[in-house]
């Protein structure tokens, strides 16, 4: 920021000698640096070597006047934000709105009052000075926004490349771990008490391969979800594949849905990503009911939204589970759960957002718990408003 008020340069531009002279004996007096130009041609000239701070620049000259003085300085970018006053006899409006047209920032009538010169130069330098700094400040910050944007990105590269990395070098001792307890099961008898913990082995590998999975889901669409590819998808498909992925069945309860609502909706997403998060929430809401109670799924569409909704018909949750129900690991007061369920409701969560999507969960009005999903409906052809019943799936 180059501007000191009390030592900036002042050019003055008048074709008359006396107004030159008191300007700039005045000007000097207060500590200003002056250059006096009797001629638009000699302050043009001389710019090119020194830049002034402030201008004070008389109208009515022979020649090129202020009028057009100022135009070229407003036309060239490293002289177009300097202030110019100008300095006229003429009091016509017509006169001063063509001296702030051309880019003035004030105006002084002749004769001038020496303390109304001195009083609008020394306001007209504060604002310039403000100006600089302002745009310093932008500079700098714009910078700083630059060099995070830089790190982020080498961090998300370093983080994508991790995750990669950490996939993998965890699922190679995994698999010589299963590899060894496959062979230990083989070689037991069938009848041994030993081989009945093979379900409870096949359970645990199966949620150690879904929290890996899920861990690097999640990952993904954190550092690359522009990267995702979407595709327009009937919502009754995506909701139907999730339900038979399950067999009607989830956590040992029974969902019943009815679909008619959604029959011709379509949405934006990725069929894998959309089923893994259906799939999750369902999964999820079985833990919120004692074994064999019912879990319904409600559809409908109103307002240009698909809204469904995963019903369970068991115990309500405490305000804590529901505030952290879509948090990592934030679903350990679950009914069923007896500790951490996963990564299943955070997973589902991070998809449905990705597609523009929003999920929620309440506590139903007489019992149970609520899963609420929305997406926008793409086209025209969607229905307006239609809901639908339970009926048995």
């Amino acid at each position: 920021m180059k501007i000191d008020c009390s030592e900036a340069t002042i050019m003055i531009v008048d074709d008359e000698p006396e107004n030159l002279n008191v300007l700039e004996s005045l000007l000097t007096l207060v500590g200003y640096r002056v250059s006096a130009f009797r001629s638009g041609e000699m302050a043009l000239a001389a710019v090119r070597y020194e830049l002034p701070d402030l201008i004070l620049l008389d109208i009515r000259m022979p020649g090129m006047d202020g009028y057009e003085v100022c135009r070229r300085f407003k036309a060239d970018e490293r002289l177009r934000e300097i202030p110019v006053i100008f300095l006229s006899a003429q009091s016509r409006i017509t006169e001063k709105v063509k001296a702030f047209e051309v880019g003035g920032v004030d105006y002084v009538l002749k004769p001038f009052a020496e303390v109304e010169v001195l009083a609008r130069v020394g306001t007209h330098l504060r604002l310039r000075r403000h100006q600089l700094h302002l745009e310093e400040l932008v500079e700098r910050r714009v910078r700083e926004l630059a060099e995070a944007h830089r790190r982020l990105h080498i961090w998300d590269d370093a983080k994508r490349q991790w995750l990669s990395v950490l996939s993998h070098e965890m699922r190679t001792p995994l698999n010589g771990l299963i590899g060894i307890t496959e062979l230990l099961f083989m070689d037991l008898p069938p009848e041994s008490e030993q081989h009945a913990m093979r379900a409870e082995y096949d359970e645990s590998l199966r949620r150690i391969e879904k929290l890996m999975d899920d861990a690097l889901t999640l990952a993904r669409i954190d550092v690359e979800a522009a990267d995702f590819a979407a595709g327009l998808l009937r919502l009754a498909q995506v909701l139907r594949i999730a339900l038979d992925i399950n067999g009607g069945l989830v956590g040992g309860s029974k969902v019943q849905a009815v679909l008619t609502a959604v029959e011709s909706v379509t949405v934006v997403g990725d069929l894998e990503l959309l089923n893994r998060a259906f799939t999750d929430l369902l999964l999820t809401a079985s833990q919120c009911v004692e074994t064999g109670q019912l879990i319904t799924l409600e559809t409908c569409v109103s307002a240009g939204q698909a809204h469904i909704a995963i019903i369970t018909h068991g115990q309500p949750l405490s305000d804590e589970a529901i505030s952290t129900f879509f948090e990592v690991g934030g679903q350990r007061m679950l009914l069923k759960c007896g500790g951490d369920f996963g990564l299943g409701a955070a997973l589902a969560s991070r998809i449905i957002r990705l597609f523009k999507g929003h999920v929620s969960v309440r506590n139903g009005a007489e019992r149970g718990v609520v899963i609420e999903i929305s997406f926008p409906i793409h086209g025209e052809k969607s229905p307006v408003s239609t809901s639908s019943a339970e009926i048995a799936g």
